[in-house]
């Protein structure tokens, strides 16, 4: 029989972490002393203990451990080839949005840092219109950006006689409190929506008018600024109700410095 600190020098762990397997019933002992209350092991354990140590490595979470444990297959040569594949095919996602997080950091790292200039949002009355697009809900796993290049690719299945290359980026709230956005081209009441596409109609309303200037990364900064300074210097109150994006002819891209969005954000009369 093996002491606990034996096994434990097997594979450079310590005493802790095996009585935490022990605990959690990942990795019991053979045997525990009636006095002492020492843990013993099997020589046999070595193998399953191994197999624990490696997956912990690969950055398999201890209770999908012990879960493949408890259905007998941690020594299924098999089983476990299958499940490492499904692994990496998981941490090959995580890793490329970790990526593009750091991509985005990395990009905001090489930018100055400032606040959004004060502006004085202008009340605009603002006609219907109807927006076909591609849209994003707060459960969806691809982020927003991602979503606007699917609908990039997808325009030009939306048949309409404007042909206006201005898109618009439409924030609804929903009735359990949730919201969600539709990256979209203005269209008739008429155009049909393409199969994976959906529609939503912006009222004619008073809207609140600011402009969001440089890359489309740091434009919650403007909606900050507007809804706690600019707003509220000019005497307006925010309504909840759609509020919108307009990307027309004065916006350059999603990373031109230069770029302008003009923002339109609803008012209580």
């Amino acid at each position: 029989m093996l002491t606990i600190g034996q096994m434990a020098r097997c594979f450079g762990l310590t005493t802790k972490t095996l009585r935490h397997y022990d605990n959690i019933g990942l990795f019991r002992p053979t045997m525990t002393g009636n006095d002492n209350h020492y843990r013993y092991y099997r020589a046999e354990q070595i193998e399953t203990l191994g197999r624990i140590v490696w997956l912990r490595q690969f950055g398999v979470a201890l209770e999908t451990i012990r879960e493949l444990a408890e259905q007998g297959v941690l020594n299924d040569a098999a089983t476990m080839r299958e499940f490492l594949q499904d692994h990496a095919t998981t941490m090959a996602a995580e890793i490329a949005k970790q990526q593009q997080v750091l991509t985005q950091l990395n990009y905001f790292l090489t930018q100055e840092w400032s606040i959004a200039a004060m502006q004085i949002p202008q009340r605009v009355t603002y006609p219907a219109k109807r927006i076909i697009g591609m849209l994003w809900q707060a459960n969806d796993e691809e982020s927003i950006p991602e979503m606007w290049q699917r609908f990039l690719m997808r325009e030009h299945e939306i048949v309409r006689q404007n042909k206006s290359p201005d898109s618009y980026g439409v924030c609804q709230p929903l009735e359990n409190g949730n919201w969600r956005y539709i990256a979209g081209v203005s269209v008739d009441s008429q155009t049909a929506i393409p199969v994976g596409m959906v529609a939503v109609d912006i009222p004619a309303r008073t809207y609140a008018c600011v402009e969001h200037r440089g890359v489309v990364s740091t434009m919650q900064e403007t909606y900050q600024a507007a809804y706690q300074e600019w707003l509220p210097a000019a005497g307006m109150q925010v309504d909840e109700a759609i509020d919108f994006e307009h990307y027309g002819e004065c916006f350059l891209g999603p990373t031109h410095p230069d770029s302008i969005t003009k923002i339109y954000i609803p008012l209580k009369n």
